[in-house]
């Protein structure tokens, strides 16, 4: 199921039936409605988190968190954590 008006970075979708899952890495004003085993796949409620290096603006998605402390670094700096869109 896609949302109206584009896709937000972070946004995550499942398979039913294998369970595969994807993230969108950009957003944009499409209409995305992603298919696995031929089915459509299902929005989840939750969002990645991405961060962004503010010297050569690499980015990067979190898939899973960990139980330490994530700081993760760039070009010698603290990444920026990215604002999710409401």
């Amino acid at each position: 199921m896609s949302q109206p008006g584009g896709n937000r970075t972070g946004q995550v979708y499942r398979c039913p039936v294998c369970g595969a899952e994807v993230s969108v890495i950009r957003g944009g004003g499409g209409v995305l409605a992603p298919r696995c085993c031929d089915q459509t796949m299902t929005l989840l409620p939750r969002l990645h988190v991405v961060y962004r290096c503010p010297v050569c603006g690499v980015e990067m998605m979190v898939l899973r968190w960990g139980a330490g402390e994530f700081a993760p670094r760039c070009c010698n700096r603290t990444m920026e954590r990215l604002p999710q869109a409401v």
